[in-house]
């Protein structure tokens, strides 16, 4: 049984993974998003009309009072900037904050327009549609905004400026960003003299999925100095060989994948890598992935306990 449900897990990973992908080879394909209006940090303004990432205008004639969300990380989002109480019903891997947990739970990957439209949401926020959802909800009246998930810590906080421009809670918005900022702005002034840092591979599951660069977990690395043995990937969410990890050498490894079995011992009980640097001055560390991998308010826990991982002489 316990095998079976890691197997389950890794496949949402790689169905999350597989959707980051799509979501980036479509983006060339989509019409232009145009750029919102801004809006004044201590207002917000309705009727609101904004571009998705589909390239489709949605308006919203007041702020919605009964959200859908299909994002772990929008719900973060939604609660933290106190827009909690609009939000209805959930995906299933919303788990935090605990309030989140009580809301009714929702399949984000295999979505139903019947259950949701039967919420009688007045918005639907959706990041992935494995084909015809959005198309369906809209042709029975529900109102869908499609943001992609973000793909760097910048693009965190902008969702968090429109999320809370649609909810109607942008001061609470830009004092969230504010105060995220700060803690970012405050690991980088730690890091003014690292000219470059230990490379590391960053392991989503025992497959050897990684994250490089050009991903939002990567782009931590990047604040953090770190040298990404995945740069240079085609793929946001790239798959590595034993061979090539063991050739690039990492001096440090994460792991987001202890829950689903494995640990730095299973590391280093793997063939070949005894040569890696990681291993032979064990320095292999385990990351909770749903803060690490979730592009919400909490990426600024990820950075601090990645810097305090990556530099412990720094970061006390």
């Amino acid at each position: 049984m316990i095998s079976l449900v890691r197997r389950g897990v890794l496949c949402l990973a790689l169905l999350l993974l597989l959707a980051a992908a799509v979501a980036c080879q479509e983006e060339e394909a989509r019409p232009a998003t145009p750029t919102p209006t801004p809006v004044g940090a201590t207002q917000a303004q309705f009727p609101l009309t904004i571009g998705d990432d589909l390239g489709r205008q949605v308006t919203l004639p007041a702020a919605p009072q009964r959200i859908v969300s299909l994002s772990a990380g929008a719900t973060e989002i939604f609660f933290a900037i106190g827009a909690g109480q609009q939000v209805i019903a959930v995906d299933r891997f919303s788990d935090f904050p605990a309030e989140a947990r009580i809301r009714p739970q929702l399949d984000a990957f295999q979505p139903s327009v019947e259950a949701i439209a039967g919420l009688q949401p007045d918005l639907v926020l959706m990041f992935f549609d494995p084909g015809g959802v959005v198309d369906g909800l809209e042709r029975v009246g529900s109102t869908v905004l499609f943001l992609d998930a973000p793909e760097s810590v910048d693009g965190v906080l902008e969702q968090i400026r429109l999320l809370g421009r649609v909810t109607g809670h942008v001061p609470q918005a830009e004092a969230l960003i504010q105060s995220m900022q700060a803690r970012i702005d405050a690991v980088g002034k730690k890091l003014a003299d690292v000219p470059q840092g230990p490379r590391i591979f960053h392991e989503v599951d025992a497959t050897l999925y990684t994250a490089a660069p050009n991903s939002f977990v990567g782009d931590l690395y990047t604040i953090l100095r770190a040298q990404n043995i995945a740069a240079g990937a085609a793929q946001a969410y790239p798959q590595l060989s034993q061979e090539v990890i063991i050739e690039r050498d990492p001096e440090v490894i994460i792991l987001a994948d202890e829950a689903y079995g494995e640990s730095p011992q299973t590391v280093k009980a793997r063939a070949g890598w005894s040569s890696i640097s990681a291993v032979k001055s064990d320095r292999i560390y385990s990351i909770d992935p749903n803060i690490v991998s979730r592009p919400g308010p909490r990426l600024v826990e990820a950075l601090e306990t990645l810097a305090r991982l990556l530099y412990p002489e720094k970061f006390r």
